[in-house]
């Protein structure tokens, strides 16, 4: 596999969005940002403003309704695009997470639960902490920086002191980071606790009760939760105490350029009147809240950053399968940990052509493991497996097992994997695999439901057996295929397959000794010290 690092950053957001929603993002932030700097020019206007007749007044309520209703058209289509360009970046970021999963190496076992939760839960965060928090961050800052200069441009000295008090509301929040973040793990940390000790007490529920020790285990959940609430209640108290402490900041704000404005009136000082104070203090609020609206945009988006790398990994086991003349496989010396745990060592494998091999032993060894590591779709520890004369990769063997993968579709859709093969091509294999006969009239448009539920389980794995057919491979890896079926039919698909020319690789419990006889089937145990 070949991995690369997107990162979910502004750069990302850019070259994934058509210049054209950029564009209109930037201009709409803008034209929207306009409501402040109308209501604290039209209040200002009509405390300063003689109006003495009808057509001054027509005039002036005509363009306060045009400024009006351009702002909330402009706030309207911002939002449309906005909605529009996050459809865009979500369907993105969600085809990034689900093809890195689908990728990871190692991950044989993996819940298909856990990997749709995980895109779902981590996109939905990015979508609503990140994106929409960005898109306001960008609104937010035009609106301070439009409100800015609308508040130098009425009157430049009392309007930089509106300014520069307005920052006073990013004192307690930059003053309060350390200590928000520092509460933030404690909580974190002590709710993955508890989530734990929940977990752990109900997955040992039985043996917790056959040694009566409910008490001991609640104890410690209980101790564990007051800890975890006493944490959440600290965190509140300081985002309570910074928030308390930037509306006091904010009252100052307001309050302290007002009295300087009102003086500067009574002494006639710097052609401030009444209405330059009301413009102002209206205008200035939009500064204030545009700041306090940066710094919280900026807090959600600085808390996706631990989720917005994203490691992709690039298939590269799309290798053709070998030619004939190489149709050999060998394992040298494998052996696989899982942590720190041996499961086994020293596996040694020779197979060529149509060789056929049966491996058993104990419950637990690794046979399953062994089959994954052959397949391609887990790594060995120590060794290597060869098809032919290179690495073995996921696209020189099939897979078949008690459970055959089928989706809802028909016969047809199920063997192509909506790749082209001709109708001639599926029939063969089907009459091959003893099908053809037992699927209806059309056997190729024959309807299967999600899972295959409506197929028996040996008619399930001949399926499965025809899409190896179909694309010639020549190395099968049959896992437990006879456990769920009965003894006829185990007898039925083992008798097909030890007939057909190809390689075969099976782990079995059971084996038909008739047959392994017949066919001179050869079998090996798996042990913790390899192939025995």
């Amino acid at each position: 596999m070949n991995e690369k690092k997107i990162q979910i950053n502004l750069r990302w957001v850019l070259s994934v969005l058509p210049v054209r929603f950029t564009i209109a993002i930037i201009v709409l932030s803008i034209t929207s940002s306009f409501e402040g700097v109308i209501n604290g020019y039209v209040m200002g206007q009509m405390t300063n403003i003689a109006f003495n007749n009808f057509a001054g007044v027509g005039t002036f309520v005509l363009l306060v309704l045009a400024a009006y209703l351009i702002t909330y058209v402009s706030a309207y289509l911002f939002l449309l695009t906005n909605q529009k360009a996050i459809q865009i970046l979500n369907q993105k970021l969600k085809f990034a997470f689900f093809a890195s999963s689908f990728y990871q190496e190692n991950q044989a076992d993996s819940n298909s639960s856990d990997v749709i939760n995980n895109v779902t839960n981590i996109s939905n965060q990015i979508q609503g902490h990140y994106f929409q928090p960005l898109f306001y961050l960008i609104q937010a800052i035009m609106t301070v920086i439009s409100t800015t200069f609308v508040v130098l441009e009425t009157n430049l000295l009392l309007g930089m002191i509106y300014v520069l008090l307005s920052a006073l509301s990013m004192i307690p929040n930059q003053l309060g980071k350390k200590q928000m973040n520092q509460k933030t793990d404690n909580w974190s940390q002590s709710n993955s606790s508890l989530v734990t000790i929940m977990k752990d007490i109900f997955e040992g529920k039985n043996e917790i009760r056959k040694f009566d020790v409910k008490n001991l285990f609640f104890k410690k959940f209980s101790n564990s939760l007051n800890t975890e609430e006493e944490n959440y209640f600290q965190l509140n108290k300081v985002q309570f105490t910074v928030q308390f402490c930037a509306w006091v900041c904010a009252v100052l704000a307001n309050v302290i350029p007002m009295g300087i404005g009102l003086l500067m009136v009574v002494n006639h000082f710097g052609g401030v009147e009444i209405g330059t104070i009301v413009t102002l203090t209206l205008t200035a609020d939009h500064v204030l809240g545009g700041v306090r609206e940066i710094v919280g945009y900026q807090t959600q988006i600085s808390s996706t950053k631990s989720i917005r790398d994203i490691g992709i990994e690039e298939d590269k086991n799309s290798v053709q399968a070998s030619k004939v003349g190489e149709n050999s496989l060998t394992l040298k010396d494998v052996a696989f940990d899982r942590g720190d745990k041996e499961i086994f060592q020293n596996v040694n494998l020779q197979l060529k052509n149509s060789d056929k091999v049966i491996i058993n032993g104990d419950s637990g060894v690794g046979k399953s493991t062994l089959l994954n590591i052959i397949s391609g779709q887990l790594k060995p520890t120590k060794g290597k497996v060869e098809f032919g004369n290179r690495s073995i990769s996921l696209g020189d063997s099939i897979l078949v097992s008690q459970k055959s993968w089928l989706f809802a579709g028909n016969v047809a859709d199920n063997l192509s994997l909506y790749e082209n093969f001709s109708d001639e091509e599926m029939e063969e294999v089907l009459k091959k695999v003893h099908l053809w006969d037992e699927l209806g009239d059309k056997p190729l448009q024959f309807k299967i439901e999600s899972e295959g539920s409506n197929l028996s389980g040996g008619q399930a794995q001949r399926l499965t057996i025809a899409r190896g057919l179909l694309r010639h491979k020549r190395l099968f890896l049959l896992d437990e295929i006879t456990s769920s079926l009965d003894k006829e039919n185990s007898h039925a698909i083992r008798k097909l397959i030890y007939t057909l020319p190809i390689m075969t690789v099976e782990v079995a419990h059971n084996i038909d000794a008739e047959l392994v006889k017949q066919y001179g089937i050869e079998i090996r145990k798996l042990t913790k010290n390899g192939l025995s």
